[in-house]
């Protein structure tokens, strides 16, 4: 397949305003600063729009973009259309909700984020939930003196040390206990940090910021024209980063060196505090040396969290014997063959058991077409057949077992087993004792587990997914997840959509989330059409529900691009906005910023395509249904927050005066109607509705569309007797404002 040249001319935001001939009329209102958190005008994070062919060195991987073509398990194409988009939506949400992986809960829709989302304005319950244990550890007075002075500090550590907190804790101290904080993404450069619009009194975040390549020297000097802003505004700016020799040097004056506190002492505030358990002295014996051997703030926290639930939940001992077992039988095991069965389970886990044993089958083919190897440890023992009969899974001192408990699909009559480790927990101990294995197992794995991304089971992907998150929560091995997502990104469909599952993973996980933003963005400018369209793909699921602002801003951008792109990253806009159901405030702010982008848009744009493809990105939000409901998205947020009705009306005066969309728009109102039909106040929604749409466009030209409209909803959608007068309501309300109905304009028009 050919790489798809982009033909939009220039970065996103920067396209104009054109009239669409007979159908496009000028809106003469201004247009406010954009409210997701990028510089006004800027293209995201400063980029240009370039050609989708790959860079140098970025090349796809050879064969990567061919026909179809068959994995082990079955054929796979080499496209992921619409329907396998929303299916592979629900299906991670689902599958979200139930991952169980030692000291990890993965998920944003379906099974609840390992933390809440860090981009936007952030709960004030949650910000007191982190600091209910906070220590000040050593450095804590450096950092609020700088913080005071220069209203900006960076605390450079690394991951674990508290930073987090210990950013609440400094801002709180600077702005009051009740004071509002707002997240700024990890993406966004000093640049824009600059020019973004500070409120007096405010504390900002940006947490696992990704940094810049630039010279010192450009820093530095960018770095003190936001701290005369932020000065200026009466705001304060914390910065997380890692260790990174030329922020440290370029950013000094900002800069402070973070370190863990005592963890003792974290344990020693707790008991001297008011909330803490009544233990036994011997029972606290034993908590202070467990506590004692801990080196992360963090780990110490969720020990306390735990001591409600008992002494020996808290100490956690379940997962240390997991650990224990785990590492004895690496340091025991001869038998090569029982290794590669360990290595195929830690990456295709809970498959049935029929599933597991051809996957397993496959990687002894690949692992006996390789060259000799040395045994682990001893003497050598004689070759086994594949899993030496079924009866071998059950021995003595083993870590796999059968799983019973699973039905059957299809109304089939038994029970399905399932292969898994004995504990759970043991799954990522297995991936670290793994990653310290040599290339003579890794050379044969790697062959496998790129057989396994293409093929055509979407459970055995999913699970491979979740295995390369796990292994990249080992610091050392992140590099090795890193180049699989190089090369699945690149390839067929189903190793695309294996990508995005392990991104989706990656988001879920506080340390990871930030890396996964990183890579992404990576994949969007030069890497290919195939990277772009993965880019796309993974913007629209929960990545980009943890970073909201900057996968709408990408999304748009990429919209821009060339069709294929164009088309993924559209149906991704709209899927962004339907993971957005379980806070409909996000979603409010998502329906906001895109109308700023949309007016921002057709306000510059000079040629006709530029606008066509804004259109054409605002009618998906207008009309994708949601994921869990037979309804269009919009349907139910009006339901839930009538207040952005005024946002939406805009939004679909502008998609209905769109003669090349009028059809697809009114076909996507019709359906709207008919959902809002059945809400007890749906005259009052409705009419509303009408008066926003009214209010955008100029006389003549809503008469047009009110005689269109009579026409095009002449038919009842579902029961008549509740449809028809709806769709007199919005007729109604084209005509004239209701006397009785208050105006509610456009939210983001008044920012």
């Amino acid at each position: 397949m050919a790489p798809v040249v982009d033909n939009s001319g220039g970065p996103p935001d920067s396209s104009a305003r054109q009239h669409w001939a007979g159908a496009r009329h000028t809106v003469g209102a201004e247009h406010p600063t954009d409210p997701a958190a990028g510089p006004q005008g800027g293209g995201p994070s400063g980029a240009a729009t370039g050609s989708d062919q790959p860079a140098a060195g970025g090349a796809e991987t050879p064969g990567a973009s061919g026909g179809e073509t068959s994995g082990p398990l079955g054929p796979v194409d080499d496209e992921v259309d619409e329907a396998d988009q929303r299916y592979g939506a629900r299906v991670i949400n689902k599958f979200y909700g139930q991952v169980h992986a030692a000291h990890a809960t993965f998920g944003v829709t379906g099974g609840g984020m390992a933390t809440p989302t860090l981009v936007g304005r952030l709960r004030l319950a949650d910000i007191t939930h982190a600091l209910r244990f906070y220590t000040r550890p050593e450095g804590f007075a450096d950092a609020l003196d700088r913080l005071r002075r220069t209203h900006l500090t960076l605390l450079v550590g690394a991951e674990g040390t508290g930073r987090r907190s210990a950013t609440f804790a400094l801002l709180r101290e600077m702005t009051g206990a009740g004071m509002q904080f707002t997240g700024l993404s990890p993406a966004m450069t000093l640049v824009q940090l600059a020019e973004y619009r500070f409120v007096a009194g405010r504390g900002y975040v940006v947490l696992d910021w990704l940094g810049e390549q630039r010279d010192g020297a450009v820093q530095a000097f960018d770095a003190e024209r936001l701290s005369e802003r932020l000065e200026q505004a009466g705001a304060f700016l914390v910065i997380t980063i890692e260790p990174r020799a030329t922020v440290q040097r370029a950013l000094a004056r900002y800069a402070v060196e973070w370190h863990c506190p005592d963890s003792l002492a974290v344990l020693d505030a707790y008991r001297a505090g008011p909330g803490a358990v009544a233990l036994t002295e011997q029972d606290w014996d034993r908590v202070r040396q467990r506590v004692a051997d801990l080196s992360r703030p963090g780990e110490v926290v969720r020990l306390i969290d735990r001591l409600a639930q008992g002494v020996t939940a808290a100490l956690d001992e379940a997962a240390r014997n997991a650990r224990h077992r785990v590492t004895e039988w690496f340091d025991q095991t001869t038998d090569w063959d029982e290794l590669l069965m360990v290595a195929a389970l830690a990456f295709a886990y809970e498959l049935p058991e029929r599933v597991f044993e051809e996957a397993h089958a496959r990687l002894r083919e690949i692992d006996q077409a390789e060259l000799p190897r040395p045994l682990l440890s001893g003497q050598p023992t004689a070759s086994s057949p594949v899993l030496r009969g079924r009866r071998r899974l059950d021995r003595e001192g083993g870590i796999v077992i059968r799983q019973d408990g699973t039905t059957l699909d299809e109304g089939l009559f038994g029970r399905e087993r399932r292969i898994v480790f004995t504990d759970p927990a043991m799954r990522e101990h297995v991936l670290r004792e793994l990653n310290e294995c040599d290339y003579q197992l890794w050379r044969p794995l790697r062959e496998w587990m790129h057989e396994l991304a293409a093929n055509g089971n979407l459970d055995v992907r999913l699970q491979l997914a979740l295995g390369v998150t796990l292994l990249a929560r080992n610091r050392s091995a992140t590099a090795e997840a890193v180049e699989l997502l190089s090369r699945w990104s690149a390839g067929l469909a189903a190793e695309r959509f294996t990508a995005v599952s392990i991104v989706s993973f990656m988001a879920g996980d506080d340390v990871l989330a930030p890396v996964a933003l990183r890579i992404v963005l990576d994949w969007t400018e030069r890497r290919g059409a195939n990277r772009a369209v993965t880019a796309a793909m993974a913007l629209g699921g929960p990545l980009g529900v943890r970073y909201p602002t900057e996968a709408e801003r990408w999304l748009w951008h990429l919209s821009t691009r060339g069709q294929r792109i164009r088309q993924v990253a559209v149906r991704s806009l709209g899927l962004l906005f339907c993971t957005t159901a379980a806070d409909p405030d996000g979603a409010v702010a998502l329906i906001e910023r895109l109308h700023v982008r949309l007016c921002r848009t057709l306000e510059r744009a000079e040629d006709l395509d530029s606008g066509g493809h804004a259109i054409a990105a605002v009618l998906e939000i207008l009309s994708v249904e949601h994921l869990d409901r037979a309804e269009p998205m919009v349907a139910y947020l009006l339901r839930e927050r009538p207040a952005v009705t005024g946002t939406v009306g805009a939004l679909w005066a502008e998609v209905l005066r769109s003669l090349p969309h009028r059809g697809a728009a009114m076909d996507a109102l019709r359906t709207t109607l008919g959902a809002l039909a059945h809400t007890p106040d749906a005259a009052d929604a409705v009419g509303t509705l009408g008066d926003a749409v009214r209010e955008k466009l100029p006389p003549q030209e809503c008469a047009l569309l009110r005689r269109d409209l009579e026409w095009a909803l002449r038919n009842p959608l579902g029961d008549a007797a509740r449809y028809r007068p709806v769709v007199a309501t919005l007729l109604s309300a084209l005509t004239a404002p209701s006397p009785g109905r208050p105006r509610v304009p456009a939210r983001s028009a008044q920012r």
